[in-house]
């Protein structure tokens, strides 16, 4: 158990968590292997658990069209994902599998939910935690987003004018 609260530690999600707390949420976790290839979640599937990669690699994507899906992101040990199912059942928005054998830690929603009832100072740490990552996170989709525009906009043959510029932004 020591090894697991060692390996949680060095989670930015609970690096705040003292070992007597991690070892309350360890209780709480649950643990799976998986083997490379295996699809842990598709999109749309109903939101259920946070992961966290204790070994191995974890690749998401995004539907595209027909059979063509995009890469978004790789989840390398120590890093976790899921977390927006914590707080509600809605469909995922992506699609995560094993790129190599993995083993990860599931926090499901009905655990989390308990911690917030029966332990709200490892909530209050945790969700504090969550809060500044859905922040990078968000900025980090903006930012693919906008470059996403500019790229469209680029192959559409669009150019800048000088149409009057409202905030230091031309709108389009």
């Amino acid at each position: 158990m020591a090894m697991v609260s060692d390996f949680l530690h060095k989670v930015s999600l609970f690096q705040d968590l003292d070992g007597p707390t991690l070892a309350t949420l360890t209780s709480l976790l649950a643990l799976k292997k998986i083997k490379a290839g295996y699809t842990i979640f598709r999109e749309m599937d109903t939101s259920d658990a946070l992961y966290v990669v204790e070994r191995g690699r974890v690749v998401v994507s995004k539907h595209v069209h027909g059979d063509v899906d995009i890469v978004i992101t790789r989840f390398h040990p120590g890093d976790f994902f899921g977390e927006m199912g914590l707080f509600d059942a809605g469909p995922r928005s992506a699609s995560a599998q094993a790129e190599i054998d993995t083993l990860v830690w599931l926090l499901r929603r009905d655990a989390f939910h308990q911690i917030m009832s029966d332990h709200t100072d490892i909530a209050a740490k945790i969700c504090y935690r969550l809060v500044g990552i859905f922040i990078q996170r968000l900025r980090a989709t903006n930012e693919q987003a906008r470059e996403a525009i500019r790229w469209g906009l680029e192959a559409t043959g669009y150019s800048p004018t000088t149409d009057p510029v409202l905030l230091g932004r031309k709108s389009t």
